[in-house]
């Protein structure tokens, strides 16, 4: 899309304005072509472009993409030239670059050629800009449908599903306070807010109880005016009479018309807080138990409108039961059954839906007009791709989907697209997600790149584009999806803009246009044709290999000259890959590998991101590590440095510095010494393996050096061979060594004493404790003297205490027990905080869980049902466990998502 090729200009041109001189275009010409960009940048965000979707607007955008991507072409393939020439010859291997190596003058005033022409050509764009009018972008909302339009046509028949929310709805707007509420139903588009509100809206019992009702739908574009009027339609017969007044006559009209009445509004699809805010002024607040009702797919919306949580409604996605009950009434009809030899293949086809209903009612729909064949149906249930009913129902899902992709500002768009290179179905890595999201340039320049990513995954979870699945400790997101509908939708997108390719064997037409190339089944490298196919894509700056897990060696394609990206993390490499040290534009690069790094990888200067993870190998005992070569220390641009089984040597020189890392994991104490972490002014995140000798008697000296790491915000360290034998692992002088700005400890192995606790419980800032694996050791833990002023989660993990004793963490949210079977009871000053959201145990003591259950039980009566107790056990394990009831997780408002 245009806008992603303008966001990787201006940072190519960012970075040749640092290089040196060697390695840079005249500054007259670079400047001026920054200024063409920025303009470019600030365009694409006016409302012509994120809103409109005319032939015109259209083709305005893949001209600026196309003349931004040739400007880029040029500009990389010299710095490329320049780092070549300069470097010695490894191999005689080439690489694929859009322009010919050629010498350094003639390319230099191609530059510059190319440089006036893109200057010239965004003049004329602009021009053409100038012509259009916001009225181009009319062709959207013709294109696209409501869910409304789907389920309203249901309105005759029984919302199948959702029993207990209609029992909780009716509830809350019949039988709860007297004062004015607002309920807010809101989920993902096609879940069904609309069919719920609906349903309750035409029950004759609603409707007896209130003295009049209104129902009217919103939408994105809407009119304060049309939405009065729609109202007052309901309940004033003769409102046509008053059609001439302003806004404000109708406003104090409808308000005077239900002031002394009990009255149910229903606002359907309400997309802008900012409607409530005009409206709401216009509804009396009577002590007549009068109700509004607002459906919406938009969290933060949901949250505006309405002043307490208990009249928040998450919809829920459909069980497999309900989904395949609605799929055979779409199909059959309520009269007529199902051929008891359909039943199976039925219900793997309504279990493809993923419990969304606008799906099972479109595939429904498809199946009814199709033939009704059993070889058919399974070939429906089986099949993938090229699917005869799913994809021309995708094609009529994705017109209700548009208008939630369609408002997310440009740079969203940037970040949700890009989630369709990972596969169907897949659970992605939030972290990983937002390293390639910064490494691909998709943050703005005045916030600090992580910050900015999160934010902008927690806006998509926000809008119901992306559904969180699992809750970090700090309260982030760990793991997210996208529902196979809008990942359909994503891809179709991402194709139309030429954003990116996934390459499968159906074929890979366009590849040597593309500028990011996917690949789900690493066997595909090991094809003939895909490889040549790839070879010859110049273009590629992206090259993600997210399938499965390929042990064995795949000739994998690494001949593109412009590459930023290389995630190869799930191909194993007997040999170091030579030929990566010549993608010189590397910022992210992630691979399998046991051997040595060699020092050409300090080439990779604009590296960011080094990721080497280890194949599973039998490791000798007591062997050292190896370090990574001295010239690590050369490469300032990194920000996150993963070598697993390696260290990080000190450095030789006065001035070696990494001022730019932020992560170092999976090193040994050998590299915490005051040499290298002095070395590192902004780490942030630490990761130490320790690795016991026979005779390890000393203090962990690495303690001793993080002391003063004031930007230290999360350690972790771990003993990979603790001996439960010994009664002290290690000494416990190291305790006082924490660093004070920690918000995260994480501790394994390390047997200190429970005394300790007392120091760690001192570290202002700290939010996150976790202990593993013995980290401290004795029967007993007297927590009187921690205070913990902010510790909100806790874990303790293969813990043998007996006995916590005097515990009041007055912040904790979320308290998780694993393998600790000698404790047997929660204390009561943690379970008497109002604070504590989640009690989740995990192997444990029959005494432990009933004590769990009654802290529940005394909270409930006090009227708090929020605490929850999650209890799993490996007993249980041939018992077939749903999503939500083995991860029930309790989340804060942005990630209470439903599970499919």
């Amino acid at each position: 899309m245009a806008y992603a090729a303008v966001l990787s200009l201006r940072k190519t041109i960012e970075g040749l304005s640092h290089s040196p001189p060697i390695c840079s275009p005249p500054l007259f010409s670079t400047e001026s072509a920054y200024k063409v960009v920025k303009l470019l940048e600030r365009l694409l965000q006016r409302p012509l472009f994120t809103s409109g979707n005319s032939e015109r607007v259209t083709a305005l955008e893949r001209q600026i993409r196309e003349s931004v991507c040739r400007l880029e072409d040029v500009l990389e393939s010299y710095v490329l030239d320049q780092s070549l020439s300069q470097s010695e010859t490894l191999n005689g291997d080439q690489i694929s670059c859009p322009l010919p190596l050629t010498p350094s003058r003639d390319l230099a005033l191609k530059v510059k050629e190319q440089i006036d022409f893109f200057v010239q050509k965004v003049a004329a764009i602009s021009v053409q800009f100038s012509n259009l009018s916001l009225t181009e972008g009319d062709d959207a909302v013709v294109s696209s449908r409501s869910a409304a339009e789907v389920f309203l046509d249901r309105k005759k028949s029984k919302i199948l599903g959702f029993d207990d929310e209609l029992i909780k709805l009716k509830t809350l707007l019949t039988k709860d306070t007297s004062v004015l509420q607002v309920v807010s139903i809101f989920g993902m588009a096609g879940i069904g807010k609309t069919a719920l509100a609906n349903e309750v809206y035409i029950d004759p019992l609603v409707q007896h109880y209130f003295d009049c009702s209104a129902f009217v739908s919103i939408g994105q574009k809407y009119e304060l005016r049309e939405i009065l009027l729609g109202i007052l339609a309901h309940i004033d017969p003769g409102v046509d009479r008053r059609c001439a007044e302003s806004d404000e006559e109708l406003g104090r009209y409808l308000y005077r018309s239900l002031e002394e009445r009990r009255y149910l509004v229903v606002l359907d699809d309400v997309w802008n807080a900012k409607l409530w805010f005009e409206l709401k002024r216009f509804f009396p607040g009577n002590t007549k138990g009068s109700r509004i009702v607002l459906t919406t797919r938009l969290e933060t919306v949901a949250f505006y409108a309405t002043n307490s949580r208990k009249y928040l409604l998450r919809m829920r996605f459909l069980s497999e039961k309900e989904s395949w009950h609605l799929l055979r009434e779409t199909v059959f009809g309520e009269e007529h059954s199902c051929p008891p030899q359909f039943v199976e293949a039925g219900k793997k086809i309504a279990e493809k839906c993923k419990g969304l209903q606008l799906a099972i009612i479109e595939v429904g729909k498809q199946l009814s007009k199709a033939e009704r064949t059993l070889e058919f149906w399974n070939e429906v249930g089986l099949a993938e791709k090229e699917n005869p009913v799913f994809n021309p129902a995708n094609e009529e899902i994705s017109k209700v989907l548009y208008s939630s992709y369609k408002q997310l500002p440009e740079y969203l768009k940037v970040c949700f697209l890009y989630i369709g290179i990972f596969p169907h179905n897949y659970e992605i890595s939030a972290s990983k997600l937002i390293h390639l999201w910064c490494a691909e340039g998709f943050v703005e320049e005045n916030w600090p790149s992580k910050d900015f990513a999160r934010r902008c995954l927690q806006e998509l979870v926000l809008t119901n584009v992306v559904l969180a699945r699992q809750q970090g400790s700090m309260g982030q997101i760990k793991t997210c999806k996208v529902h196979f509908v809008f990942r359909y939708l994503c891809v179709r997108e991402a194709r139309k803009n030429k954003f990116f390719q996934v390459i499968d064997h159906y074929g890979n037409q366009g590849i040597d246009s593309q500028r990011r190339l996917c690949i789900h089944n690493n066997c595909l490298f090991g094809i003939k044709d895909v490889y040549k196919s790839m070879a010859s894509s110049s273009n590629a700056r992206s090259l993600l290999c997210v399938g499965p897990h390929h042990p064995y060696p795949v000739p994998v394609c690494l001949g593109f000259g412009l590459l930023k990206i290389l995630d190869a993390l799930t191909i194993r490499f007997y040999g170091f890959p030579i030929e990566v040290v010549k993608l010189v534009q590397l910022r992210y690069l992630a691979f399998t590998y046991n051997g040595k790094l060699p020092a050409s990888v300090s080439k990779l200067q604009n590296l960011q991101y080094l990721i080497v993870h280890q194949y599973l190998t039998i490791l000798p005992f007591g062997g050292s590590r190896p370090y990574l070569p001295m010239e690590i220390w050369t490469m300032q641009e990194l920000k996150h440095l993963q070598v697993m089984g390696t260290d990080l040597p000190a450095p030789s020189s006065e001035g070696a510095c990494l001022p730019n890392l932020s992560t170092l994991l999976c090193i040994s104490a050998h590299s915490c010494s005051k040499e290298v972490l002095g070395r590192i002014p902004n780490l942030k995140n630490l990761g130490i393996q320790i690795e016991l000798t026979a005779d390890a008697v000393e203090p962990l000296c690495c303690f001793d050096h993080l002391t003063y790491r004031r930007r230290l915000e999360s350690l972790k360290c771990v003993i990979l061979n603790p001996n439960p034998r010994l009664r002290v692992v290690v000494p416990a002088g190291p305790c006082s060594a924490f660093p004070s700005g920690l918000r995260k400890l994480t501790l394994s192995g390390l047997g200190f004493p429970w005394k300790n606790m007392d120091t760690i419980a001192e570290l202002e800032n700290l939010q996150v404790l976790k202990l593993r694996c013995h980290a401290f050791r004795g029967p007993v833990w007297d927590a009187s003297n921690c205070e913990f002023k902010q510790l909100k989660f806790l874990l303790l993990e293969d813990i043998d205490l007996k006995r916590l004793h005097r515990a009041d963490f007055p912040w904790l949210e979320h308290l998780i027990i694993r393998h600790c079977y000698k404790l047997k009871e929660i204390p009561r000053g943690i379970g008497e905080n109002s604070s504590l959201q989640m009690i989740e145990l995990v192997d444990c003591n029959p005494s432990l869980v009933s004590s769990a259950k009654l802290i529940a039980v005394k909270r409930l009566c006090f009227g708090d049902d929020y605490l929850q107790i999650c209890v799993e056990s490996s007993a249980d394990d041939r018992k077939p466990k749903s999503v939500e009831n083995s991860k029930r997780i309790n989340l804060p408002s942005h990630f209470r998502q439903p599970q499919f």
